[in-house]
Order: structure tokens, then sequence, then C-alpha cells
């Protein structure tokens, strides 16, 4: 931010008429001389009530109260005696009047009064100084820099002009015409000696030489009675920015405390609270008691100040309750101190509120900063917040609108308005007034870098929701801006669309444009990722080469945000290639570095499931800690974490383990969806039919949950079939063997013709078949062949060719 390196403010005494002086205005004189206004004050208002006094005399009488009044604080006081000259229409009057204004720091106020008067020959220089002051106070430098090169224009030789001229043009960055200037002002009086000095300091800071200059403000600051106050603040804040270079901001905000102590009707007051501010904004741990003491304290102008910065002190340490604590106090403090700042006030509020996701009141604090605000900048900026409320909302079409309003109001934010309206209307889609927005943004800021940000964010937009133009967006950009710093983002969105669509040369080409475009950390970790799964999609069957890729990734990237895919992604190949032992390493390390990733529970399934798999002592015992991890998450994986467990117990011979897990997930609530709740109803009836072999109830138990299995709602043929074979073996088991050939003869009886399930459709047939020929009953056998042989299916030649050797062999020929 730029710090307020004041230029100069126009005394009243300097504006006193010359006329035959009276005793007591020359002692008035001598008393403001000495710091006294409050005397001068008394002496001429007894002069004034006097009476009797010629009219210039009376002007210069009126002129130096006014003055007088200005050096005691009495702002409003001082307004109101030179009121009736200034109304009359005297040029010096409203010179007067600019001054008083701009000496209490109401610079808006002060500047269209100098404005006018830089029309009037006699007044036109003096008028230049003035506006110059109030640009500077007011954060224009080019229009301060404008007004004063005009008056050193005319006036070559005034050497105070062109030292606040290069003050402005330091500011600025332009030393070489700042030094210039310096060099030139040959200073003739104590004053202009004065400012010679703090420019030369000014210089020397600027020239990264802060000792000397710190030697140079401080030396000025020993007499502070003889520096005007612009002077003393300039070097006031000459010794903060020295003390804040040689020895850390710490050391420099006393600096800026103690101004603000002594000086509490300082018209600088508001800038050195400002640029204290942004010094403890870089402390690590600022202090709140200066604020607070000055908040609670007179006068009301440094109360109200210091009661503002401290709500944003409060804001900036995430101290919340405290900042809305201190903002609706300084919002209920006297409007007279606190009117400039209410519309920033009510800013702050807002975002406030915002962090509170109470987004109804951080509009009313906003429309309240839009009644209080005074300048198209402040509107403007109000805007902006208002606009980015509605995007964050989604409310693209609002916010497109109030950024929109924002450029309106203020050239100096015009530009960047323009562009978050064009990048609101790339959100909402509407391509066409996103490139009128564009056109606009062009035509008037033709140099403007956010051009080119402008077409790349178009691209990445496309790219984002599929739009078949985002890779000629793209090229466009990397073609009309190819010294842009941001072309690996559309070199690296390109290459995604290019894995997308199919195209693994045109992945190559990109990727290796920026692995030899020098990237930064960001885009060597993207293309590197990208790296992987171009290589899984190139070649599916060169394992190798990914796993390699990814390994290599993980080494290189230890804090990518693509770790967890890239685990993820090489722990598929391990399980896909065999390789259980490595692949469970992976998926648990997933879990382990990343547990809130959406990937975890997934990645914790898998390590079970691959824990399963390959032969190790604790492997069984690591699978099933790895379900149960799954199970207390208690998400989408649970149930079937579960039904992992339970497979595992059959595996174990602990059947009845492996029920009671199966009951417990038919049991559950919400239940769980058709495909598992089969796989369920099959495994629990599975291991019954194991445990059916000691003890032959359990065949009975195992024959009704595979009925359950078979009539279930919606189940599909292959869970149906599989379970009516499965009851037809258990009733075989119990040597009910008609009921067995029955439910055999249902499966195939009940499979439709166009079914595509033929695994249990012919074990269950030809298993029929084996018992009628055990029996010896041929034509029942036949028959079971026949029916498979007149379904469409892989076995029904085979069926066919049995059912013709049976006859063959028994002579059945009907």
């Amino acid at each position: 931010m730029t710090k307020c390196w004041p230029i100069f403010i126009l005394t009243a005494s300097a504006l006193a008429l010359q006329a035959a002086e009276p005793t007591l205005l020359v002692e008035a004189r001598q008393a403001r001389a000495e710091a006294i206004p409050q005397v001068a004050i008394q002496k001429l208002r007894t002069l004034l009530k006097a009476g009797e006094l010629a009219p210039e005399t009376s002007s210069a009488v009126t002129y130096e109260l006014a003055g007088a009044l200005m050096d005691a604080g009495e702002t409003e006081e001082a307004l109101w005696v030179t009121q009736p000259l200034s109304e009359a229409g005297e040029g010096a009057a409203r010179l007067l009047e600019a001054a008083i204004l701009a000496g209490a720091g109401r610079w808006s106020e002060a500047v269209p009064i100098y404005q006018k008067l830089m029309g009037e020959m006699a007044y036109a220089a003096e008028a230049q100084l003035g506006a110059a002051e109030c640009f500077q106070a007011l954060d224009q430098p080019a229009k301060a820099i404008e007004a004063l090169g005009k008056f050193v224009a005319k006036q070559p030789g005034h050497a105070g002009a062109r030292l606040r001229l290069a003050g402005l043009l330091i500011d600025e960055k332009r030393l070489p015409e700042a030094r210039a200037l310096w060099e030139r002002a040959a200073a003739s009086t104590p004053g202009e000696t004065q400012w010679r000095k703090y420019i030369e300091g000014r210089l020397l800071l600027a020239g990264e030489q802060a000792a000397p200059a710190l030697a140079l403000f401080e030396e000025l600051l020993q007499t502070p009675t003889g520096l005007s106050h612009n002077l003393l603040f300039g070097a006031t804040l000459g010794v903060t920015e020295a003390r804040g270079v040689l020895n850390g901001f710490e050391a420099a905000d006393g600096v800026l405390e103690k101004y603000i102590s002594r000086y509490p009707e300082s018209p600088y007051l508001e800038a050195a609270f400002r640029r204290l501010d942004e010094i403890y904004a870089q402390e690590e741990h600022p202090a709140e008691n200066e604020l607070k003491k000055n908040a609670q304290k007179p006068p009301a102008r440094r109360a109200a100040l210091a009661q503002f910065y401290l709500a944003r002190m409060y804001q900036r340490v995430e101290k919340p309750e405290k900042a809305t604590v201190a903002l609706e106090t300084f919002i209920q403090m006297d409007p007279a101190h606190t009117a400039r700042l209410l519309p920033a006030a009510y800013l702050v509020q807002a975002d406030e509120l915002l962090e509170k996701n109470d987004r109804p009141a951080a509009v009313r604090a906003l429309e309240a900063a839009m009644r209080h605000a005074k300048t198209d900048d402040e509107r403007a900026a109000i805007e902006l917040r208002t606009a980015l409320v509605h995007y964050r909302q989604g409310e693209s079409l609002l916010a497109a609108n109030s950024f929109r309003r924002a450029a309106q109001w203020s050239p100096k934010l015009r530009q960047h308005a323009i562009y978050d309206a064009a990048l609101a209307d790339l959100k909402l889609g509407n391509y066409e007034r996103f490139f009128e927005d564009y056109r606009t943004l062009s035509s008037e800021f033709p140099n403007s870098p956010l051009r080119s940000v402008l077409v790349l964010e178009e691209g990445l937009t496309q790219a984002r929701v599929g739009d078949a133009r985002a890779g000629d967006t793209l090229e466009l950009f990397l073609h009309h801006f190819q010294t842009h710093p941001r072309h690996n983002e559309a070199r690296i969105a390109l290459a995604e669309l290019a894995l997308q669509n199919g195209e693994h040369a045109g992945v190559a080409r990109y990727i290796q444009a920026v692995n030899t475009s020098a990237p930064d950390a960001e885009s060597a970790d993207r293309t590197a990722y990208l790296a992987i799964f171009a290589a899984d999609a190139a070649q599916p069957e060169a394992a190798t080469k990914v796993i390699e890729l990814a390994q290599k990734f993980l080494t290189a990237f230890p804090r990518s945000p693509y770790r967890t895919e890239v685990r993820m992604k090489l722990g598929q190949i391990y399980f896909a290639t065999g390789d259980h032992a490595n692949a469970e390493t992976q998926f648990t390390l997933l879990a382990r570095e990343n547990p809130a990733s959406p990937y975890s529970e997934t990645a914790l399934f898998l390590a079970g499931q691959a824990a399963t798999r390959w032969i190790d002592a604790g492997a069984v015992d690591r699978a099933l800690a790895l379900f149960d991890e799954v199970v207390k998450r208690d998400g989408p994986l649970k149930l079937y974490a579960r039904q992992q467990q339970a497979i595992v117990q059959g595996k174990l011979g602990k059947e009845n383990e492996a029920v009671v897990i199966y009951d417990a997930i038919l049991a559950a609530q919400p239940p769980a969806d058709l495909e598992l709740r089969a796989a369920v109803l099959s495994g629990k009836a599975d291991n019954l039919a194991l445990m059916g072999s000691k003890e032959a109830k359990q065949f009975e138990a195992a024959i009704v949950v595979y009925d359950s299995l078979a009539v279930l709602p919606g189940v599909t043929s292959a869970w149906r079939n599989q379970a009516l074979y499965k009851k037809g073996r258990a009733l075989e088991q119990l040597q009910r063997k008609p009921e067995a050939l029955t439910t055999y003869y249902d499966v195939l009886e009940k499979t439709p013709a166009a079914d595509s399930e033929f695994f249990w459709y012919y074990k269950a047939g030809f298993d029929a078949a084996a018992i009628f020929e055990k029996q010896e009953n041929w034509k029942a056998a036949i028959g079971i062949y026949r029916k498979m042989a007149q379904r469409p299916g892989p076995r029904a030649t085979e069926a066919k060719k049995l059912m013709g050797e049976l006859r063959l062999q028994k002579f059945i020929w009907e």
C-alpha cells in the first residue's frame, strides 16, 4: 500500500492581507508564533468587538482569527469565521477555507475549492499547491504530480515546490527525476533547508541507505517546534520506515505510536493510524494496548480512529467476537469523527459476517456502507465487495452486474472490475457477455495483462465443462501470449484434454513442453502426475512403467496434493498384477497419510482384500483389523466390510461367527442394497450348509435361507438359480433326492429362454440328469438333456450329444 508521504499545507498566516496592524493584532500574531493560539483567539475577538476597524484591517484580523482557530483545532469555528468573506466571493477567503479543510485532514472537501481557484490568476499558484497536497493525501499521485508540475513549470525558481514535487516522484519510484529536482532546488529559507534535508533522506531511503537516512530524519525531529505539520509527519514516517528496514517492524511501530500520542490534532493523524495498521499487520504478535488506550480517551477524533483500527486488528488476528464489539462501538460514536471511516467500518463488519456465513446481515452491512459512502472510489469498493458476496453464493449474474457498477464508479478500479465481471460471465456460461467485457477491456486497457488471463480462464473454464472449443482457446492463448508466466497451466490443461480424448501423442508432447520449460513446483508436480495416468492409458499392459513413474512421483513430491490418487493407482496396479503384498502396503499408507481423504475408506477396504489374498502368518488378522476400521467409519463401505469379515471367518472354518456377521448385515438400517443383500443371504446359507456336515439340521436352516434368496423381490436370475441349485445340493445331502430333482427342474423351467444366465442353469440340469442316470431312469434323464438342448446356449450341443448317446445305448426312441 502507498505510504502517505506529505507535501505541504498552506497556513492561514501566508494568506493574511497586508494592512495596518493594531497592537492586539501584532500581539495575536506573536502568540500564534509561540504556539499559543488560544491567547491569539482571545485578543483577535476582542479587537473585532471593538469595531471601527478599516475594511482591510477587519479582513486581516478575520483571516488571522481563522488561522488561530485552525491552529487550536477548532475547524468548524474557523470555517464559520471565514464564511461571510467566502460567500462574498473573496478569493483569499475561499483559499483560506480550503486551507482550513486541508489542515483538518478533510482533503476531499478542499479539492473542489482549490480546483475552482486554479482558474483565477491571483490564486492559481497557491491553489495548485493546495490541490497537489490534497491529491497526495487522497492517494491520487498522478493528479498531485500534474498539479505540482504545472506550478513548477510556471515558477521554476520556487525551491519549495521543486522539493515537494521531488517527494512525489520518489513515491512513484521515479528516482532520477526526483534527484535532479532536489539537486537544482537551492534553499533560500530555513523552511526550504529543512525540506531539502527531508528529501535527501527520502532519496537515501529509496536507495536502500536506511542508516544515513535515519540520521537525517532524526536530526529534523530534534527541533519539532520549528517544523510544519506536514514536515513533522514526513520526518516521523521517515524514521519509522528506516527503523523498519534496519531493525524490523517491531522496532518501528513505537515511532508512530508516539506521534499519535503527542499530536492528536494533526491533519495527518488518519495517515499515521493507517500506516501503523499496516505495520501491525506485518508483526507476528502486534500489541493492542496503544489502540485500546487511545480509543478510551480524548480527543474524540483520535479515539474514533483508534477504535476503528482496533477492530481491524481484531479481525486480522482472528478474534471475531472482539472485532464485532469494536466495530459496533465505532459505529455508535459521534458521526462528526467517524463519517469518513463508516463505509470502511461497514465493509469490515460485512467481512466478519461473511466469515460467520451470515449472508443476509453481511448484505445489510454493505447497504449501510453504500448509504454512508462519500466518494466514487468508496462506492466502487463496496460494489466490488457486494459482487464477491454474490459470487461466493453462486449468484454469478448478480455478481457480474455489481462488478460492472463498480467499473462505472471508479476509473481506478475499472480495469479489475471489468475483469471480474468477465470471470462471472464465464461461470454463467454467458460467452456473448464475456466477449463484450473482453472487448471493453482490450479497448480501454490495450496493454493490460488481464486480457491474456481472461483468454486463459476462458479456455480453462471450457475444459472444466467439457466444451469442445477448449483446446482451440488454450492453443490461441499459447500462440498470442508466448511469454506469459501461466503458459504451463494451458499446456497441462491441453495434456488433460488429450488424455481424455485418448490422444496419447498429444499428452506426451504437452508434458514434454512443460518439463523443458523449467517449470515451477506446481507445474512439475501436475505433469508428473499426468504422466502416470497417461502411461496407464496408453499401455495398460505395461504395469512396470506405471509402477516406476508412480514410485518416482511419491519420492519427488512428498507434499503433493495428488499423492493420494497416485497411491491409489499404484495399489490398484499391484493388486491387478497379483502383487497383493505391495498392494496392501500402498492402500494402507494412503489411509494412514491422509485419513480424511475421500479415498481413505476405499483404500482400507482394498487393503483388507489384498491381505486376504497372500500367504502370510498375520495376513488374516490384518485383514480383519482393516475391515473393522472400515466398519467403524460408518461409511458407504461399512456393510461390504462386514461381508468381507464374514467371508474371512468362513474360510477360517468359523462358520458360526460368519453367520452372526451375515445376520448383522441383514438387520442393518438402512438396509443393504439388493445386490449385497443377495450376496449376504447366499454367504449365510453356504456357511449353514458347511455346518450341516456336522449337524444335519443346519442343512434345513440353509434351505430356508436359499428359499428366501430365490424369492427375494427384484433378485437377478443368477442369484435365484444359484440359490435353487445350492438348495438342491442340500436336499441331496439330506437324502431327499425327489425334492432335489424338483428344485433342479425348477431352475430349468423358470429360466426364460432369452436369459443370459447359464452357469447355474447347466449345473442344475447336468446334476439332475446324473441323478436320473444313477437311478437308471433313462427317459427322465433324456428329458432333462432335451430341455437343455432346446434352449440356445454354450452347452446346448453337449446336452444334445449326451441325449443322443443315451438313446442309442438304451434303445429309447419315443
